[in-house]
């Protein structure tokens, strides 16, 4: 499948999911992240705000918060970039491009190369650190300045796809996989013919 046909098979793989499903593989998740010796151990987080059916980490970022770690959530500041933009509370939020839920301008953002860790969202991962996105860039450009290992994926366990996924030179690839069943380090080397 290229990536086209693969975008709709995991969208309709997502949509199948019922809501009590959905609310069990989060709070799973949820219970992975905080328990992982990465974000244990990072002061400065970049999670995401997810939009309905995408993996949820508001309680990740409500323990984050609680815990004292700064916290960062991406927000579209053109149509090719994102920020990493602070997030103090759950509670002061607005609606940004596509209805996403972000922070109250003013924004006080980090440069990428800042960020302890960076939990990535994606519609699926591969074994290999492969992402499929939804097909804007906007991670892949803002993840250039993310040092590799600090790169995240969070999904849930349908969500990691046994087989490679098609990656063109600009796709960043992930060091690990957080999903509501545990932790997937990447393999080191690359699938031959990826």
């Amino acid at each position: 499948m290229n990536k086209k046909e693969l975008r709709e098979h995991f969208k309709t793989l997502r949509c199948s999911k019922s809501t009590s499903e959905t609310a069990n593989y989060a709070a799973e998740l949820t219970s992975q992240i905080i328990a992982s010796q990465v974000w244990q151990e990072a002061t400065s987080i970049m999670l995401y705000l997810a939009m309905p059916q995408e993996a949820n980490l508001d309680a990740v970022i409500a323990k984050s918060l609680e815990e004292g770690k700064a916290v960062y959530v991406p927000v579209c500041t053109s149509k090719t970039e994102i920020i990493a933009a602070r997030l103090i509370s759950l509670d002061k939020l607005t609606r940004g491009v596509l209805g996403i839920r972000i922070p109250n301008e003013p924004y006080d953002s980090i440069v990428p190369q800042h960020l302890d860790l960076v939990l990535v969202p994606g519609l699926a991962f591969d074994k290999w650190g492969g992402r499929l996105g939804m097909g804007m860039g906007y991670y892949d450009r803002f993840l250039e300045r993310v040092d590799f290992q600090k790169r995240i994926a969070v999904a849930y366990e349908y969500q990691v796809s046994e087989n490679a996924l098609p990656m063109e030179p600009h796709d960043a690839r992930m060091a690990a996989i957080v999903t509501n069943k545990g932790m997937i380090w990447c393999h080191s080397t690359i699938k031959e013919g990826m």
